[in-house]
């Protein structure tokens, strides 16, 4: 007689174990296949030394039990054989599609080849038994397994595109070997908020200028210009007095005179207005940070 038939169980509920013993993926459920073709029958001999009978081969459909949700896999080359029990998943066909199984603490992890859990079963009476989805599952997979994908998870992965194009992409087919949980919401993506946020608008007038001129100057040095002057000069030193926008041009022979240039600006400040230069700006080039230039304004008491 017939294991199942022992059993007195509907084939459609005795579910599958995984089987380090099995060579080959094995079912003894027609309905479940897919691309379903007949062979010679052929004896393939079980761990207790009985024999039975391959009658034909296909794809089977399968949920795999993984935490709270499911994952929908599609068992590849299954040998159709009436008498087994059990729908043997064989550890060694899933070496071959690259996916890894674990055993630990009473419990099967399978990964796939990307490292993402695609199932965790428990022990149950020495077995790691899985069992059958009371429903057909609809959907087709080429690879042996595939892992429903999270919306939020696919939308990092294909480079932070927005969760609707992602949704239309998969359902138009362009974009295969993902299948979204039609369950997930987008969730707050921070890199995606940090990329588009808008920076304030610089204000047209600055609201700490000075009152007093020459309190805080700015200062910079353009050149080497292409055509020296006629007085041999190369380069320009520009004074703005932060106060009054006054413009003061100093020429240069050199960049090394830009200290004479100061200390001439300086002297005009303090003569004609009475005020010190109490901080200078400068874009900090070398000519501004010379021992000599900074000697000098630390004297003076120049930020």
């Amino acid at each position: 007689m017939a294991i199942a038939e022992a059993l007195k169980v509907p084939k459609s509920r005795l579910g599958a174990c995984i089987d380090s013993g099995a060579s080959r993926h094995y079912c003894p459920d027609r309905s479940k296949f897919k691309n379903y073709r007949p062979i010679e029958g052929r004896d393939i001999t079980t761990a207790d030394g009985h024999t039975l009978k391959a009658v034909g081969i296909g794809n089977v459909r399968i949920e795999l039990p993984n935490g709270s949700k499911c994952t929908k896999a599609m068992l590849k080359d299954v040998i159709y054989a009436l008498d087994m029990a059990f729908t043997l998943i064989s550890i060694s066909q899933l070496d071959d599609a690259e996916c890894s199984v674990s055993f630990c603490k009473g419990m099967c992890t399978i990964k796939n080849s990307a490292g993402h859990t695609m199932a965790t079963i428990p022990q149950s009476d020495g077995l790691y038994r899985v069992l059958m989805a009371k429903k057909p599952i609809d959907t087709d997979y080429a690879n042996i397994a595939s892992v429903k994908m999270m919306i939020s998870e696919a939308h990092r992965k294909l480079g932070h595109i927005a969760h609707a194009a992602i949704k239309h992409t998969i359902s138009q087919g362009r974009i295969t070997g993902i299948e979204l949980d039609p369950d997930s919401k987008p969730e707050f993506c921070e890199p995606c908020a940090k990329a588009k946020s808008a920076r304030q608008p610089f204000p047209k007038e600055s609201q700490t200028r000075t009152t007093k001129f020459g309190e805080r100057v700015h200062w910079d040095v353009w050149g080497p210009t292409s055509v020296k002057s006629l007085n041999g000069h190369n380069y320009v030193a520009a004074h703005i007095d932060d106060a009054t926008r006054e413009n003061m041009l100093y020429f240069q022979e050199k960049k090394s005179k830009t200290f004479e240039s100061y200390k001439q600006d300086e002297t005009l400040i303090e003569t004609q207005s009475g005020n010190h230069i109490k901080a200078s700006r400068c874009d900090r080039g070398g000519e501004f940070l010379s021992k000599e230039m900074i000697q000098h304004q630390d004297k003076k008491g120049t930020v």
